[in-house]
């Protein structure tokens, strides 16, 4: 075990060493890749609620997790705005990836991205 350390270590160190000649200018033994997301998805009102739905979420808890409020779920739902930014390209990674939402709907689930509230009437 004592062995992975010390490899990973040496290569942080080279790393580190390689990024600081990166910056002044030898790239000579520098490899840089770049990489470009896709454009983001439109997402329609019908996807919106079907994700949250096979989520098992209510609009506040998809909201939670979206980093959004339940008022803009809301508009979502309704079709009076769209999602954009980070909670799009989080929904997008979960409607093309099950695997990653069915890890969310786990989460939410054990309420370890959100809690349920209880109210009394």
């Amino acid at each position: 075990m004592k062995s992975n350390k010390l490899d990973f270590e040496n290569l942080l160190e080279e790393s580190v060493n390689q990024l600081n000649q990166f910056a002044k200018g030898n790239s000579e033994h520098v490899e840089v890749i770049t990489y470009k997301l896709r454009d983001l998805p439109e997402i329609d009102l019908t996807s919106v609620k079907e994700l949250r739905k096979a989520l098992g979420a209510t609009q506040k808890n998809f909201g939670d997790v979206l980093g959004v409020s339940t008022r803009t779920v809301e508009a979502w739902e309704i079709g009076r705005s769209s999602p954009n930014g980070s909670a799009a390209r989080l929904m997008q990674l979960m409607l093309d990836n099950p695997s990653i939402k069915q890890s969310f709907k786990q989460a939410i689930k054990n309420e370890k991205l959100v809690k349920r509230e209880k109210s009394f009437s």
